[in-house]
């Protein structure tokens, strides 16, 4: 089946500032229609490590579920085929920013754990958000792990809804650039504001990699916007998004869209790593007033 979220007709608004798309407003309706069953690739995942923090093999779109835990607080990353553990994550507590810890193990979720594969970190106001690996922050001292400096892998940039507008967030999700022989641009800036999100509102675009969310397309019978999910997405949710590059609008490189109360759908292809979209996707879980 393929599935299409759309809503009533709304006017469409421009967005000033910071490299947003203009946004149109929409609602969620989901609906169906009869299409051919998506193929499914088989992946080697033996190497959890390797296969998450790089791009992965240009084999299509890669798909995968997170199971949000009922205590709203753990999520759980699976291959579908097979359904494959891959991460798993905590919001944790006690922090002035909403932090997650990632880990590639569901029970052994500590800082100190030869699990600790990576974090997300907001901002006070939760419209920015930035990925990182399991490295130490540049101006830490050691603390006996022997952690590298930690790299930046990517970040998330949500427009503030001033106006209170209903419809999906807008966002601009930014990630290091991949050459054309999969190897990614090393992002470790020893001060913030040459960070991903730094450069990017300086202008400083070059060696990342800048998603859009896919503008919703009209449809004219249903008289709403809509996007196509693919049968992916089954539930109406202003966390529903589809990421594509800017430029090359056409291709989805990234979907994230609920599926039940506490299943929601990730896919993702080259150049986008399991880590980057796991990361992006939790950004979409935290609560965000400015932007709704």
């Amino acid at each position: 089946q393929e599935e299409e979220t759309g809503g009533k007709e709304r006017p469409g608004r421009q967005v000033g500032g910071g490299g947003f798309p203009p946004a149109v407003d929409t609602g969620f309706e989901p609906i169906r229609r009869a299409e051919p069953k998506q193929e499914v690739t088989k992946l080697d995942v033996s190497d959890t490590r390797s296969f998450l923090g790089q791009p992965p093999p240009k084999v299509g779109m890669i798909q995968c579920y997170i199971i949000r835990e009922k205590s709203g607080n753990k999520y759980n990353l699976y291959l579908e085929d097979m359904d494959i553990f891959l991460l798993s994550s905590v919001k944790r507590k006690n922090n002035k920013t909403s932090n997650y810890l990632i880990s590639l193990d569901k029970e052994d979720l500590s800082r100190d754990s030869g699990y600790f594969y990576g974090k997300l970190r907001a901002n006070f106001v939760g419209t920015e958000f930035t990925v990182f690996d399991k490295g130490e922050k540049a101006t830490k001292e050691g603390d006996g792990q022997g952690l590298a400096p930690r790299q930046e892998v990517a970040a998330v940039v949500y427009e503030r809804n001033i106006l209170g507008t209903k419809g999906p967030r807008k966002m601009a999700v930014l990630v290091p650039f991949v050459d054309e022989n999969g190897k990614r641009t090393i992002w470790k800036p020893e001060k913030e504001e040459d960070g991903l999100i730094g450069r990017f509102r300086k202008g400083q675009i070059q060696d990342m990699i800048i998603l859009k969310n896919k503008e919703p397309s009209w449809n004219e019978q249903l008289r709403a916007y809509v996007l196509n999910f693919n049968g992916r997405v089954t539930m109406a949710s202003v966390k529903n998004f589809q990421l594509v590059d800017q430029l090359n609008p056409s291709k989805v490189l990234m979907q994230f869209g609920k599926v039940d109360a506490e299943k929601f759908t990730l896919d993702f292809q080259y150049p986008i790593s399991g880590l980057q979209a796991f990361g992006i996707a939790l950004s979409a879980f935290d609560g965000k007033l400015a932007c709704e």
